[in-house]
């Protein structure tokens, strides 16, 4: 399957509605603050009247606060203790521009809206889930009852970064390790399957 279809599906329902299957926990009142204070950093770039401004907003906030070198590894499953330092090298800023894109994409569809966090959900004590809904959005519209979920994780030191977004079951990091690790195998493995997805990304990097 080529890498760019789960991306349209993830677009749809950034669009479509959701709900959170974990089950409920307490409350992570530093998690939340963290990503409404990203929330309200985001504000002034989505309400730009041009995409440029949007797009430049949006990747300067995933550059501040998105862990795209962990990111990146997860994505690559069981093969990330195989990728060989030259490959490494290569795929990890490729992933950095390609993913930004998707966000970019994704994010600019809240252009003029304002998210709002709700609650949280502590996986652990490092793994922590809050979702946020759509102020004020129009009664009946496909936003109304949207949530979209965002995952941070606490590092050792206790700084906060996001790691993966979530809507409609569907969670962006998720999808990606699914399919980039099918690409892999389709591919014959290491080192020439993780020589192959890097060209598909370069691919679509370049389009």
């Amino acid at each position: 399957m080529h890498i760019t279809s789960m991306f349209h599906r993830f677009g749809v329902a950034m669009i479509a509605g959701a709900v959170l299957t974990a089950a409920p926990a307490l409350a992570d009142d530093e998690t939340e603050q963290f990503i409404q204070s990203v929330l309200d950093e985001a504000e002034p770039y989505l309400d730009a009247p041009d995409q440029e401004t949007q797009f430049d907003g949006i990747r300067q906030l995933v550059d501040k606060y998105v862990d795209m070198r962990r990111v990146g590894l997860f994505t690559l499953g069981k093969y990330a203790r195989r990728i060989t330092p030259e490959q490494k090298q290569e795929y990890l800023p490729l992933f950095k521009e390609y993913a930004t894109g998707i966000y970019q994409d994704s994010l600019s569809t809240y252009a003029g809206e304002k998210l709002k966090v709700t609650t949280s959900i502590d996986r652990s004590t490092r793994d922590i889930i809050v979702n946020t809904e759509i102020i004020d959005a129009e009664p009946g519209s496909d936003l109304a009852n949207m949530v979209v979920h965002w995952r941070v994780y606490r590092t050792r030191d206790g700084d906060l970064t996001i790691v993966d977004v979530g809507v409609d079951g569907i969670w962006l990091a998720i999808e990606q390790l699914e399919q980039f690790t099918s690409i892999i195998a389709n591919n014959g493995g290491p080192p020439a399957g993780i020589d192959a997805l890097i060209v598909d990304m370069r691919e679509q990097v370049a389009e």
